[in-house]
């Protein structure tokens, strides 16, 4: 089976109080892919700390503006991680709109994998742990991921 995504890199974490993050904003990057991994070279990070409720995940991220948009067609599993030499943090609203936020899945680089993945946009914010903006790779594959 042939799995199409697009893939636009932005950076978004949950709603504590302030500001939410914009999924519909344009992100900084688009790439496409069908079965097989993504990755581009982005910077990780912002001016507005924002944490998913209840989850113990947090990060500063640019509300405005997503590190990508990542458009899914079948279903199938698939990864979404960073990784950066700096204590990053990933925030992702799926199709449905819910949130999932990672901090240190392998080290201090995020995950957030689905084990099927349903079709439609994803919307991603790689973060960083502090205020400081950081060098980050943001990949996404179906699939476990290529640490």
């Amino acid at each position: 089976m042939r799995f199409a995504t697009l893939l636009a890199l932005s950076v978004v974490f949950s709603v504590a109080a302030s500001a939410q993050p914009r999924t519909s904003a344009a992100p900084q990057h688009t790439l496409s892919i069908a079965d097989a991994a993504v990755s581009t070279s982005l910077r990780a990070g912002g001016s507005d700390r924002n944490a998913v409720p209840g989850s113990g995940c947090s990060g500063y991220i640019d509300n405005a503006q997503p590190s990508a948009k990542l458009t899914v067609e079948g279903d199938g599993p698939l990864a979404i991680y960073a990784v950066s030499g700096s204590d990053t943090t990933l925030l992702v609203s799926d199709p449905a709109g819910r949130w999932h936020c990672s901090d240190d899945a392998n080290g201090s680089n995020p995950a957030v994998t689905f084990a099927r993945a349903a079709p439609g946009t994803y919307v991603v914010w790689v973060g960083t742990f502090s205020p400081d903006q950081a060098p980050a790779t943001l990949s996404a594959v179906r699939g476990q991921p290529a640490w």
